[in-house]
């Protein structure tokens, strides 16, 4: 059976986070645990298009987008997806100040709708990425694949959240990356 990570970033984040891969030290991680596949974003997305590009047999590309660009972020969406071959929309209401469920999200999950991409948003930080808002989203797209990235980080009651208000919605999946209950984890997917 292949092992695939469902969320990884090659580049560099710096400031707090200090961390960064280059696309060959990630396919370097990869073979050390045995990871066949990717799926990988970052800011840039022209860092994920290279690391695409190089190693297309690994990599998977998702387009970073930042929903406060409006139609620049649905057309490049569009341009990653029809150029490039990525394969979904990267959110990240914490990084870039949004709310999951705010208006300003839906030109990005309409595009989503109209494209069959699934959207992975970050989840677990507050005021920006709780658990609810991020289903309060789920509700308005239906048809959408969402995809709940670290299924509510670090805090038990937003991991709790995350299990139970996933169990109501077909269209959420959820993540277990930097989450550091494994028994939750085991909840989650025994439930």
């Amino acid at each position: 059976m292949q092992k695939i990570d469902a969320h990884s970033h090659v580049g560099y984040f710096g400031g707090w986070a200090d961390v960064g891969y280059t696309d060959e030290q990630m396919v370097a991680e990869m073979d050390r645990y045995g990871i066949g596949k990717s799926v990988v974003s970052y800011m840039d997305n022209t860092v994920v298009e290279q690391a695409v590009k190089r190693f297309p047999d690994r990599f998977v590309g998702i387009t970073w987008a930042n929903p406060y660009e409006g139609d620049k972020a649905v057309e490049t969406v569009v341009r990653e997806v029809r150029e490039h071959g990525f394969q979904g929309i990267k959110l990240h209401p914490l990084l870039n100040a949004f709310t999951a469920n705010d208006a300003v999200v839906h030109p990005l999950m309409e595009v989503a709708q109209q494209m069959d991409l699934p959207v992975f948003i970050h989840s677990g930080h507050p005021p920006f990425s709780l658990p609810h808002s991020i289903i309060q989203l789920a509700e308005d797209f239906p048809k959408v694949r969402i995809v709940m990235v670290h299924m509510g980080h670090g805090n038990g009651i937003y991991i709790q959240a995350a299990i139970d208000l996933s169990k109501k919605h077909d269209n959420v999946y959820l993540e277990t990356s930097g989450m550091p209950m494994h028994t939750k984890i085991r909840e989650a997917y025994n439930t």
